[in-house]
């Protein structure tokens, strides 16, 4: 049988805990001391240097390509390879 198996990447993820508002008390606020910390996709930015960053670049024209945290995306060979090179390829199977 053929193998028709592509790599994946997962963006990675931070565990985060959603802030409180200011104006939150009473039960609100007791009650959310009890709330752990979920896991958070981080959104990975290709630029049009070949760079890779997980933060918002400052202007968005210099952005290739977006891999949305928390989704998994299909990915070509050299998309893999590029990206095993930028420090993700725990992320890829």
């Amino acid at each position: 049988m053929y193998n028709f198996s592509v790599p994946t990447f997962v963006p990675p993820t931070s565990n985060e805990v959603t802030s409180v508002l200011p104006e939150t008390d009473g039960i609100a606020l007791f009650l959310f001391r009890f709330y752990a910390p979920q896991a958070r996709g981080k959104n990975v930015f290709k630029l049009n240097d070949g760079t890779y960053v997980e933060d918002d670049p400052a202007e968005f024209d210099t952005i290739v390509k977006t891999y949305h945290g928390g989704h998994i995306h299909e990915i070509t060979a050299q998309e893999a390879s590029d990206l095993t090179a930028a420090g993700y390829g725990a992320y890829i199977s």
